[in-house]
C-alpha cells in the first residue's frame, strides 16, 4: 500500500513540476506568454497574440492622445515621449 501511495505521490509531484526546481527568468517569460492561450490548446495562435498586441496598442494610443480626439499630434507625441522615455530607455551611457 505504501509503495503505491509513494509511486502515486512521485508521479503527481513530477507531473506538476513541483520538483523541477526554481523557475528561471525565461521560464517565467514563457509562462506569461502562454497565458495568451485563451482556448486551452497549449499553443498561442496568431489571433490570440494579435488580441494582446491590439489591446496594448489601444492603451498606448490613449496615453499619447492627450485631448482624446482620436488623433495624436506632433505636440502630443513629443509630450508623451518626454514623459515616458525615461521608463523605457537609458539614453545616457
Amino acid at each position: 500500500m505504501f509503495i503505491r501511495f509513494f509511486a502515486l505521490l512521485m508521479f503527481c509531484l513530477t507531473a506538476s513540476g513541483a520538483w523541477a526546481g526554481p523557475k528561471t527568468s525565461t521560464d517565467k517569460i514563457v509562462d506569461h506568454f502562454m497565458e495568451l492561450d485563451g482556448n486551452g490548446s497549449e499553443s498561442v495562435s496568431l489571433s490570440e497574440y494579435m488580441a494582446m498586441v491590439n489591446q496594448r496598442a489601444r492603451v498606448r494610443f490613449r496615453e499619447m492622445d492627450a485631448n482624446r480626439d482620436g488623433e495624436v499630434t506632433d505636440a502630443e507625441y513629443r509630450d508623451f515621449w518626454q514623459q515616458k522615455k525615461a521608463q523605457w530607455y537609458r539614453l545616457e551611457r
